[in-house]
């Protein structure tokens, strides 16, 4: 028997199985690396590239990992466990119930990290309700969370069975109407004679959630305060002066009166209002007692968000809020997932949080005047449950991305391109690019690592999502 031949078969063999999971022709000495891919008629796959080497492709911008600085820290992908998709998740069979909760938060699927809950009812409830209707209970007395007993709790345990290390933060939409203009929970601006009350009422809704097992690690004061949505679902107006008021002296002392340490984040509006921001954070109070800004996209640059970061550089931001919706659906695909996400990563957010977890195919169930479209779209007849293009978005990179990533500063160089690089607590690089579909006009993403480059041929004719593992050499 000749046993060289036998070596040479086997090391051949065992090249082609290593060439799948790096390059299309490794050799010796070259750096590792691991391509996953999603495209429109393929699912996240693992495929081949081109090798790194000593050549320079002199016609495409490189993305440099050997000069590419930290910007923030990275803390995970979130989803909003609104009443609605409480609710709704709860109505399905025990095992694709599970097989839900499963692809969202298990490691294997989404790995969702993060979850907002709506402290009341939101614009996607079952009804319109709060924790205490008692007008002029301000030491809330007659304050209960027994709805949320139904299936809101549970459902947060069940999650916590999967994710221990579960980071929870709350908002609310309205206070009960009796403190505000409107004495009603849809429209209506909270009246400063209540503002001790609402210090209370988020107090008490934090202490009865300790008591049921569930700690709330963060709120943001007031779910977009600048706007009462005419009237139409479920918004308070609060000032500038109102929040400044809350946030610095108020909640803070309900918070201490009950021993509670949830961190206290500001604003929760869009970017285009960010001059409110840099009010808020002026106040010495206000920069004492808070956590972070919370901020949502529907309006404004996320390039705006660096005007607060130039003057508060150690104020961490979170998007709390943003999905998909039927009104644009037919442009809403992986690529528009990823320009949304990606530009308040790099532009400064530490976490990114979609909207509802699961709504049905019509966007219900809603309180409010909206077009809402869930992560997953569920169906109740069959008890069964679709993905849509946020999903295979955060599936392409939320289980490789440690919570305590670095996010690196990259510059966007191509309209066709968004790129994201993170690089996880042990020197592993991960890098994210979503590609338009430019038809046969290919695209190529350049990177250079220890001195060699690589230049990835994307596909034609689809959008792609393609992620690109570097383990420290």
């Amino acid at each position: 028997m000749n046993y060289r031949r036998m070596f040479i078969a086997l090391w051949c063999l065992m090249m082609s199985f290593t060439a799948l999971a790096d390059s299309f022709a490794p050799q010796p000495g070259d750096i590792k690396f691991t391509v996953y891919q999603t495209t429109h008629s393929h699912a996240l796959r693992e495929i081949r590239t081109t090798p790194f080497t000593s050549h320079y492709t002199s016609a495409l911008h490189v993305l440099d990992l050997d000069t590419i600085k930290p910007s923030h820290e990275y803390q995970g992908i979130g989803i909003s466990l609104t009443d609605a998709s409480c609710w709704l998740v709860s109505q399905m069979d025990e095992a694709n119930r599970r097989k839900l909760l499963a692809d969202a938060f298990g490691k294997d699927g989404l790995n969702l990290s993060r979850v907002r809950l709506n402290c009341g009812a939101s614009d996607y409830a079952t009804a319109l309700y709060n924790y205490n209707d008692h007008k002029g209970d301000v030491e809330m007395k007659h304050f209960s969370v027994a709805r949320d007993e139904q299936y809101i709790i549970p459902l947060i345990k069940d999650i916590q069975q999967l994710r221990p290390d579960l980071f929870v933060f709350s908002s609310i939409w309205s206070a009960p109407g009796w403190m505000k203009s409107s004495g009603e929970m849809c429209g209506g601006k909270l009246l400063d004679a209540y503002m001790p009350a609402f210090a209370n009422y988020w107090a008490a809704y934090l202490k009865a959630y300790r008591e049921r097992g569930v700690h709330v690690d963060a709120i943001t004061v007031q779910n977009e305060p600048l706007t009462d949505q005419g009237g139409a679902n479920p918004a308070t107006l609060v000032s500038t002066d109102q929040e400044i008021k809350l946030a610095g002296k108020l909640l803070p002392a309900a918070f201490g009166k009950y021993g509670l340490d949830t961190r206290i984040w500001i604003y929760d509006h869009n970017y285009k209002q960010y001059d409110r921001v840099l009010k808020e954070l002026a106040n010495p109070d206000v920069r004492k007692n808070i956590d972070a800004v919370a901020w949502h996209p529907y309006s404004g640059n996320p390039e705006w968000m660096k005007e607060v970061r130039k003057v508060y550089p150690d104020v961490a931001f979170h998007l709390t809020e943003r999905g998909m919706n039927y009104k644009d659906i037919a442009t809403q695909n992986e690529k528009w997932c990823a320009d949304l996400v990606f530009d308040a990563l790099n532009n400064g957010c530490s976490s990114y949080c979609g909207w509802c977890l699961a709504l049905d195919e019509d966007g219900q169930p809603v309180t409010g005047k909206f077009y809402c479209r869930g992560l997953y779209e569920v169906n109740l007849e069959k008890s069964m449950f679709n993905s849509t293009p946020l999903c295979t978005l955060f599936r392409q990179f939320s289980p490789y991305v440690q919570r305590g990533a670095m996010i690196m500063a990259v510059r966007q160089f191509d309209e066709n391109l968004k790129i994201i690089t993170f690089r996880n607590p042990d020197g592993q690089y991960v890098i994210v690019v979503a590609c338009d579909n430019c038809g046969t006009n290919r695209q190529r993403l350049q990177i250079k690592y220890k001195g060699k480059y690589m230049a990835m041929a994307l596909p034609l004719n689809t959008w792609s999502l393609s992620t690109i593992i570097i383990d420290k050499q």
